[in-house]
């Protein structure tokens, strides 16, 4: 079967608060606020509104992403090599999404052009050698790489843990 992924981008947001935020760019509404944890599962690892996903980090630092976008649900494969999977929805109505630290707004940041719609975001968490440019080499926490494959959907599907990581799992 040929895989359709192509990375759009690697990206190394600054994840204050031990998190980072992928959004719609243009979102003026549901997007991540001060309660947006509040209703998520500890055991997610993320927390999720309408226009955004809410990624926890390892690290309070820079860390490295990757994003890749389908045309169709990828197969789930082995999940061996990854410390945690998680799925959920986002609706980008603009077409252009943002992936910023948590105190960054959504246009603070250089959107990546994606066509406008709802999207099924599967988040890997993997222990990775890749370190950002700017990456405090001497700071607390495990060194993963977070790497959203994403694509198109119909329905809200909720959130799914394909894999749930070790607990506690930071620090």
């Amino acid at each position: 079967m040929a895989d359709d992924r192509e990375v759009v981008r690697r990206l190394e947001p600054y994840a204050d608060h031990l998190a980072f935020v992928i959004s719609d760019a243009e979102a003026t509404e549901d997007f991540f606020d001060g309660d947006t944890w509040d209703r998520a599962e500890d055991t997610w690892r993320i927390a999720v509104e309408r226009h955004c996903i809410v990624v926890g980090t390892a690290r309070y630092d820079h860390v490295p992403v990757t994003v890749a976008l389908m045309n169709t649900p990828p197969e789930v494969e082995s999940l061996d090599a990854f410390d945690h999977v998680v799925e959920a929805d986002i609706l980008l109505p603009s077409g252009r999404m943002a992936v910023t630290g948590a105190t960054e707004l959504p246009n603070e940041g250089e959107p990546v052009p994606l066509p406008a719609g709802r999207y099924r975001v599967r988040v890997v968490y993997a222990q990775t050698d890749r370190r950002p440019v700017r990456c405090d080499l001497d700071g607390v926490g495990d060194h993963l790489e977070y790497q959203l494959t994403m694509w198109p959907t119909d329905a809200d599907l909720g959130v799914h843990v394909l894999k749930q990581g070790p607990s506690p799992w930071a620090y």
